[in-house]
């Protein structure tokens, strides 16, 4: 099943506006998924409640407060669980509970606001709320599901995934 909110229009989908600021405010903690020698990230967890995990490379790490996540990493959520992810280019994801979402591919040049950002939402309700990759090519920006996929201009908007 796979439903999305109405408010604004994203590629032919009815989208809906949930605001995202409550993970702004979060405190910055070290801890990441992997060894401290480990470069480059896309993202880091901001508000993390409940069983949050992260897979990255076969591997399962905890995804708590200032957790950082690369390209291709899977975030899971359990049933009491819920997560609130920033990217480098403002954009943010929330996760509710029994949510899956894998991140296939995050690029982004600070200079020049281009980039991709494209994610693979397997189960769950999430939140999206667009930032510099997708004011810059709105195109750049994809959330697909297994029936379907979002881009386009929507700012904000939920999609909620179910069996």
């Amino acid at each position: 099943m796979l439903q999305i909110s109405r408010h604004k229009r994203a590629s032919g989908l009815a989208a809906s506006a949930l605001c995202a600021a409550a993970f702004c405010a979060a405190p910055l903690m070290a801890a990441e998924p992997t060894p401290a020698a480990a470069t480059g990230w896309d993202a880091q967890v901001k508000v993390s409640r409940g069983v949050v995990n992260i897979e990255r490379d076969g591997q399962r790490y905890p995804g708590v407060v200032g957790a950082r996540l690369k390209e291709k990493d899977t975030i899971q959520t359990g049933g009491n669980g819920s997560v609130g992810i920033m990217f480098k280019d403002n954009s943010t994801l929330s996760l509710g509970s029994d949510a899956e979402v894998v991140l296939q591919r995050y690029a982004y040049d600070s200079t020049t606001y281009m980039g991709a950002f494209d994610a693979y939402i397997k189960r769950g309700t999430v939140s999206v709320q667009a930032g510099n990759i997708a004011k810059q090519t709105p195109e750049a920006m994809r959330m697909v599901t297994p029936k379907a996929e979002v881009s386009g201009t929507a700012k904000n908007y939920v999609v909620s995934v179910g069996e």
